[in-house]
C-alpha cells in the first residue's frame, strides 16, 4: 500500500511540475524600483496561453507537502500571512503576488536550471515553494531563513523577489545548488529570462538598431536603463511609471498579464491582454481570517478600479476546469484524472484554531 501510494503521489508530482512549468514560455521580465520609502514592483507574464486566475489565500491555514527529504519529513505549516497571488496553473500554485507583509515575486524561464538534489530537506515543486514562503515570510531575510530548511524541486525558472523595507533577490538553482542574490550582488533589481549573472555582463554591450527586442539580455539592458532615473536620490515614481516600464519589454502579442504592486500601499495592480483597463487589489482591505470559503476572481474580467469586492467564493469546478485546460495546453500527454487528485490534496487543506 505504501508503494503504490509513493507511485501515484510521483505521478502527481510530476503533473504538477508540468502545470507549474508551464512551456512553451514567451519572455517574462520583473524589476522593482524605490518609491517613498517603500518599493514598486512590476512583472509581465508572457505566454501564448491566457487564462490565468486570482486567489486570495488565507492566514492560519494548515498544509503540507507531499514529498519527503532524504530523513522521512515532509513539510507542514500553517500560513502566518494572507496574500493575493496570480496563476496561470491553478490554486496553490502561484506564478507571482504579494503577502499582506508586502513580500513580492514573480516567476520566469530560464535555461540551465538545475535544482539541489534530494537531501534531508523536505522538497516542494516551485510553484508550491512560492506559496509556502508567501505563507510563512515577511521579508528577504525570512525568505533566506527558509530557503535553506525546504529544498526547492521541479523548477525551470528563476524569480524576482523584493520586500517592504526595499530588499530585492533573485532565487535561481544552479549547478544543483539554490544561489540567492542580493544586497551588493544585485545592482540592478530586474530580472528575464537568463541567469543574472549573464544579464549583469549584458550591460556592457553596445546595442545597434537590428538587436532583436525581445531577446532577455536585451530586455534586461532596457529594464537596467529604463530603472536609473527611479534609483536617484530625490526621484519621484508612480505606479504609473511601472506600467510604462512593463510596456517597453511586453510582448506585442503574448503579454497576457502585468501587474504591479506597491508594497508600501500594499496594492496589487493588474492590467491583461483581454482586459486592458487597470484594476486593483486593496490588501489593507481584505479580512484574511480563515473560515470563510477561499475567495478567487478571473485575471481576466471585465472589470476595472478596485476590484477588492469583486472576488467569489472558491469554485471546485472552476478551477478543476482551469486545471485540465492548463494541463491539455501544456501537458497533453499527462493523465487527466490525477489533475482531480492534487486539486484535492490542495482543497483538504483546513483551519485551525487561533484560540488559546
Amino acid at each position: 500500500m505504501k508503494t503504490r501510494r509513493s507511485t501515484q503521489w510521483k505521478i502527481a508530482i510530476f503533473i504538477v511540475f508540468g502545470l507549474a512549468v508551464p512551456r512553451p514560455v514567451r519572455p517574462c521580465s520583473a524589476f522593482a524600483f524605490p518609491k517613498k520609502g517603500f518599493l514598486v514592483f512590476g512583472a509581465n507574464y508572457d505566454n501564448d496561453f491566457a487564462p490565468g486566475l486570482l486567489f486570495i489565500n488565507q492566514r492560519n491555514v494548515r498544509k503540507t507537502g507531499w514529498e519527503a527529504g532524504t530523513t522521512g519529513r515532509v513539510v507542514e505549516w500553517i500560513s502566518r500571512f494572507g496574500s493575493v497571488t496570480i496563476s496561470c496553473a491553478g490554486y496553490q500554485l502561484a506564478w507571482g503576488g504579494m503577502n499582506e507583509e508586502g513580500l513580492v515575486f514573480s516567476t520566469m524561464l530560464v535555461r540551465g536550471t538545475r535544482p539541489p538534489a534530494p537531501d534531508q530537506r523536505p522538497p516542494l515543486a516551485g510553484a508550491f515553494w512560492w506559496q509556502y514562503m508567501l505563507d510563512t515570510c515577511a521579508s528577504i531575510e525570512d525568505l533566506k531563513r527558509a530557503a535553506a530548511d525546504i529544498r526547492i524541486t521541479d523548477t525551470e525558472d528563476h524569480y524576482l523577489a523584493c520586500d517592504r523595507a526595499g530588499a530585492c533577490a533573485v532565487i535561481e538553482s544552479l549547478n544543483g545548488r539554490l544561489v540567492i542574490r542580493d544586497g551588493k550582488d544585485l545592482p540592478v533589481r530586474a530580472l528575464t529570462n537568463t541567469a543574472y549573472e549573464e544579464c549583469l555582463a549584458h550591460l556592457s554591450v553596445k546595442h545597434g538598431p537590428n538587436d532583436e527586442p525581445y531577446d532577455s539580455l536585451n530586455r534586461f539592458s532596457r529594464l537596467a536603463s529604463g530603472l536609473a532615473p527611479f534609483n536617484r536620490a530625490n526621484a519621484t515614481a508612480s505606479v504609473n511609471d511601472a506600467f510604462a516600464l512593463l510596456a517597453g519589454v511586453a510582448h506585442p502579442t503574448n503579454t497576457r498579464w502585468s501587474f504591479v504592486c506597491d508594497t508600501g500601499g500594499r496594492v496589487f495592480y493588474l492590467q491583461s491582454d483581454r482586459n486592458p483597463k487597470v484594476r486593483f487589489v486593496d490588501l489593507k482591505k481584505i479580512d484574511f481570517g480563515c473560515g470563510r470559503p477561499v475567495a478567487m476572481l478571473d485575471a481576466q474580467a471585465d472589470l476595472e478600479g478596485d476590484i477588492t469586492a469583486a472576488f467569489q467564493d472558491y469554485s471546485h469546478a472552476q478551477v478543476l476546469d482551469h486545471m485540465l485546460r492548463a494541463l491539455a495546453y501544456f501537458r497533453p500527454e499527462m493523465p487527466r484524472e490525477m489533475v482531480n487528485r492534487v486539486l484535492g490534496l490542495f482543497e483538504s487543506f483546513s483551519c485551525v484554531s487561533t484560540r488559546n
